[in-house]
C-alpha cells in the first residue's frame, strides 16, 4: 500500500478514483490481466456504510471476485446467507419469496465495510497498488503519446502527481472525475433519501429474511447484518422517502423516525418481538436514481454509481457495480492492447460497447423501477406515491409490447412475490 510520501511521480496503465465495490472490482479485473493499476481510496479509515441485500442471482458474481464463500480457510468478508424476501407491498398481506427454490438456495446480506475491504485486499493480492487517504484534485490531458493523463492527488498539505494511460471514475454518486471533466448528471425529479438506524439485541434472532414494507409516505427495509459480537444480533432498519416531503424531514430525528416506524406493521413487529434497541445515531444518504449524460469518453470511463446509481428497491447496487466493473475492466484492457487502433475515445469499438451497454442497463432499470412502484396503489392520494404513479403512467404509454413488462417482472427477486399477487388479484394499476 502506498502513501503520498512514497514517491513524487508515478506512471500507470490505469488510475482508478474510488475504492468501493466498483473501483476494487475494476482494479481486480485489470490487475489480473497484467496492467499496472493504482486504486485510490479517499478514506484513510473506514466509516459507516449501509448494508445491502443481494438476491441469489448475485451470488456467482460475488464468488467470481472473492472466491468460495463457504471455505473454512478464508477470512470472513462480512457476509451471511439470507433465506428469502418478505414484502408487504401491493396489498397489506405479506408475500414470501423463498430462496430455497433458486439455483443457489440463498441470497446474501452484506456488511459493507468488511465486504469493501475484502475486495480491496483482493486487488492488492493480484498486483494493484492501493493508496488510502488521497483525494482526487484534478486531471489534465498530456500530449505525450505514451500517457494521456496527468492526475493530481492530495492528502492534507501533500500533493502527488501521476501519469496514466487511462482514467476510471469510481467515486460513487459524487462522480468527482466526471464533474471535473464537466460531464453533467442528467436532471430528474427523483428525491429519494434513506434514513437508517441500526438496532441491536442480546436475544437470538433467527430471522434470515429481507423485509420490505410500503407505507403511505414511503417504504421500509430491514435485514439482520453480520456482527463481530457473537452475543449480539444487529439489524439495519431504513426508511425511504422523498427528501423534500414533510414526513421525510421528520425521519431525520429520533422522535420522527420512531413515529413513522410505529405506523408500520411488519417491520415494527420484528423489532418488538426480539427486543431490539436503537444503536447509534440515525444516518442519512441519497438513494435517488441518477446517471451521467455520458458514461465514457477519450481515455476515461465512469463505472458503478459514478455512471448510474439506483433506487435501493431494485436490490441491484452491488450486483451492478461488480458486473459492470468486470465488463469495464475487460473492455479497457482490449482498448489498451488493441494494436489496430490508437484511439481510446468514443470511436474505439470497445469503448462504444461499454457506452451502449450502460444505456441498455439504464433503460431496463428505469422500466423495472417504475413497474414495481406502479403496482403499489393503496396510497395513490399521497404525494410520495402520486409521483411514482405518474412515472408508471408514462411507462405504460411508451411500451409497445406488453411482453416487455413480463421481462421486467422476471428481473427482480425482491418483489417477485408482490408482482405475482398483483397479477393474481387483478388489482388495477
Amino acid at each position: 500500500m502506498l502513501s503520498l510520501a512514497d514517491t513524487v511521480d508515478l506512471s500507470w496503465d490505469v488510475v482508478i478514483i474510488g475504492a468501493g465495490p466498483a473501483g476494487s472490482a475494476t482494479a481486480i479485473t485489470l490487475a489480473h490481466l497484467g496492467h499496472r493499476v493504482l486504486l485510490i481510496d479517499e478514506q484513510a479509515a473506514a466509516k459507516y456504510k449501509l448494508g445491502e441485500s443481494l438476491p441469489p442471482a448475485s451470488v456467482d458474481i460475488v464468488r467470481h471476485f472473492l472466491g468460495d464463500l463457504e471455505s473454512e480457510t478464508r477470512k470472513p468478508v462480512g457476509l451471511y446467507k439470507t433465506a428469502g424476501n418478505v414484502s408487504t407491498w401491493s396489498s397489506n398481506q405479506p408475500d414470501h419469496a423463498d430462496f430455497f427454490f433458486t439455483a443457489t438456495g440463498f441470497g446474501l446480506c452484506i456488511d459493507r465495510l468488511a465486504f469493501d475491504e475484502a475486495l480491496r485486499l483482493r486487488a492488492i493480492e493480484l498486483g494493484a497498488s492501493l493508496q488510502r487517504g488521497a483525494c482526487f484534485e484534478s486531471c489534465t490531458r498530456r500530449s505525450d503519446p505514451s500517457f494521456n493523463w496527468d492526475i493530481t492527488l492530495s492528502s492534507g498539505f501533500k500533493t502527488q502527481h501521476h501519469r496514466a494511460r487511462y482514467l476510471v471514475d469510481c467515486s460513487g454518486r459524487r462522480a468527482v472525475v466526471s464533474k471535473w471533466l464537466e460531464i453533467p448528471i442528467v436532471e430528474n425529479e427523483d428525491r429519494l433519501f434513506a434514513y437508517a438506524q441500526w438496532f441491536s439485541t442480546s436475544i437470538k434472532d433467527d430471522d434470515c429474511f429481507t423485509r420490505i414494507e410500503a407505507v403511505k409516505n414511503g417504504w421500509w427495509y430491514t435485514n439482520r447484518v453480520p456482527s463481530d459480537n457473537n452475543n449480539e444480533n444487529k439489524r439495519l432498519v431504513v426508511f425511504y422517502s422523498d427528501k423534500d416531503l414533510p414526513d421525510a424531514k421528520k425521519a431525520g430525528n429520533s422522535k420522527g423516525f420512531y413515529e413513522h416506524l410505529s405506523e408500520s406493521t411488519q417491520i415494527a413487529a420484528v423489532l418488538k418481538a426480539n427486543a431490539y434497541e436503537p444503536s447509534g445515531a440515525i444516518r442519512g444518504a441519497p438513494a435517488n436514481s441518477q446517471r451521467l449524460n455520458e458514461f465514457c469518453g477519450d481515455a476515461w470511463m465512469a463505472v458503478g454509481d459514478a455512471a448510474q446509481a439506483y433506487d435501493p428497491l431494485s436490490s441491484q447496487g452491488i450486483d451492478k457495480a461488480l458486473r459492470t466493473a468486470s465488463h469495464a475492466g475487460h473492455l479497457i484492457h482490449y482498448a489498451l492492447t488493441d494494436e489496430a487502433t490508437h484511439s481510446l475515445g468514443a470511436d474505439n469499438h470497445f469503448i462504444q460497447q461499454y457506452s451502449q451497454q450502460q444505456q441498455q442497463i439504464w433503460n431496463a432499470y428505469i422500466s423495472q423501477r417504475d413497474y414495481y412502484y406502479g403496482i403499489q396503489t393503496r396510497w395513490s392520494d399521497q404525494p410520495f406515491w402520486q409521483r411514482r404513479m405518474k412515472k408508471r403512467t408514462t411507462l405504460l404509454t411508451t411500451i409497445e409490447h406488453p411482453s416487455v413488462l413480463l421481462d421486467i417482472e422476471g428481473q427482480s427477486d425482491r418483489l417477485k412475490a408482490a408482482a405475482a399477487r398483483h397479477a393474481r388479484d387483478g388489482t388495477n394499476d
